[in-house]
């Protein structure tokens, strides 16, 4: 006989406890039960119940939520914030507009020349021939003069003399004196920055669609083109008071511009900055200076928005002219 049949052997399937045993063992049970409960008398025994470990992911999503809520306010503020100061600068347009529209211009005779002259101090960027590093830029504020002439007869040639400062113009000079009937002074495609003034319209509107409409896709924005190319215009000094008021309301309706009063040009003269910040251009802001009394433009200036070619640290002055207009008998 193996062992497994043995086992079997040995065991009875039939037998069942007896009544009797099944009550003592419940009686004993219940003594066991009534014992270990406490009484008033008996010291209480604290179960402790060990804390269950929290998921992490519930806080972490209300923190992001947060999180998510705090950033949408900065940015529904700033936006707000950005609003305001574009319908400020647009109103003070709006004003130096009309201020334009109401200006006598001096009037210019038979022979005569309306001047304009720009004070300038801009950096100027050069590689050091004796730096280690190839790419190495040097920067430093150089300050120019650039004198314009617009003769009365348009037969006869706009004059310009621009001084350079501490560089060198393109003939090697740094005093120049150039001659172009039309002011066409750097080749037949640069007209001296106002090219045809009488084909701006007179209208605010008009002219904003006007400048618009000529966008090729330049700059880092259609936006900041707008702008610079209305700014270009107005930083001539030669536009007349229709033409000049109406490129004031134009400039109004590009997005994102604000304004800055008592603000000084180069040569101390207070206006009204206009302008907007790039965001491409690490918040870099150009501006041109109002006289908002009588809507001439007298200077402008760009002001840092981020430390580049190791030069213009943020919020700093990295530019600045002044521009003044006048009528003479007589060019250079």
């Amino acid at each position: 006989m193996d062992e497994l049949t043995l086992l079997r052997s040995t065991r009875d399937d039939t037998l069942a406890p007896s009544e009797r045993t099944l009550d003592a063992g419940r009686a004993a049970l219940m003594a066991r039960i009534a014992a270990s409960t406490p009484t008033a008398d008996s010291p209480r025994v604290e179960h402790v119940v060990p804390r269950r470990r929290r998921r992490p992911l519930r806080r972490a999503t209300w923190i992001a939520a947060g999180t998510a809520a705090a950033l949408t306010g900065i940015l529904i503020a700033g936006n707000v914030n950005l609003g305001v100061q574009s319908a400020r600068a647009s109103e003070v347009l709006r004003q130096a507009a009309a201020a334009a529209e109401n200006a006598t211009d001096a009037s210019i005779g038979p022979g005569q020349y309306l001047r304009s002259l720009t004070h300038a101090r801009w950096m100027s960027c050069s590689n050091p021939t004796d730096a280690a590093d190839p790419d190495a830029m040097v920067c430093a504020p150089n300050d120019q003069t650039l004198d314009v002439y617009r003769p009365t007869d348009s037969g006869t040639p706009w004059v310009l003399v621009r001084d350079w400062g501490a560089q060198s113009g393109p003939t090697g000079a740094s005093v120049e004196t150039m001659r172009s009937v039309g002011g066409y002074f750097y080749g037949p495609e640069a007209p001296w920055q106002t090219g045809d003034v009488a084909a701006i319209p007179t209208d605010g509107s008009a002219a904003y669609a006007w400048v618009d409409g000529q966008y090729q896709g330049g700059s880092a924005s259609r936006d900041e083109d707008n702008f610079v190319r209305i700014a270009d215009i107005l930083r001539s000094g030669l536009v007349p008071a229709p033409q000049r008021a109406a490129l004031l309301d134009a400039l109004s309706r590009v997005p994102g511009v604000t304004s800055t009063a008592g603000v000084a040009n180069l040569d101390g003269v207070v206006g009204v900055a206009i302008g907007r910040a790039e965001p491409i251009r690490f918040g870099e802001r150009k501006e041109i200076i109002v006289d908002p009394t009588t809507g001439s433009v007298i200077g402008e200036r760009t002001v840092a928005g981020a430390q580049a070619w190791g030069w213009g640290a943020p919020g700093e002055v990295v530019s600045l002219t002044a521009i003044s207009t006048t009528v003479v008998d007589e060019a250079p």
